[in-house]
């Protein structure tokens, strides 16, 4: 099984959890674009993931400590964190 693999469509962005499903209670999730934000974290040790109303969190390109690992997004596998950042920001332009 995967790890994180995120997809998008006109309005909405999907995230199938893969491995981490267990352990967050969470299989997939579909969040409105406009609910959700990115931000690289200084010296891009991660990206931080915030949806309205709801906790943030971590991810990474390579699952480093306290992160979860995304394997794709859009069909393409991350390189780093700037790169990570670049794929997910582009799905809510």
């Amino acid at each position: 099984m995967a790890n994180i693999v995120v997809t998008s469509t006109t309005n909405t962005i999907l995230v199938d959890f893969g491995v981490y499903s267990t352990s967050l209670g969470i299989s997939k999730a579909v969040w409105q674009k406009v609910d959700v934000r990115f931000e690289l974290k200084d010296g891009n040790t991660f990206v931080n993931v915030l949806v309205n109303q709801k906790p943030s969190f971590a991810v990474s390109f390579d699952g480093s400590t306290n992160t979860l690992q995304v394997d794709t997004v859009g069909g393409v596998a991350p390189t780093s964190n700037s790169d990570l950042y670049d794929k997910l920001t582009t799905l809510i332009a």
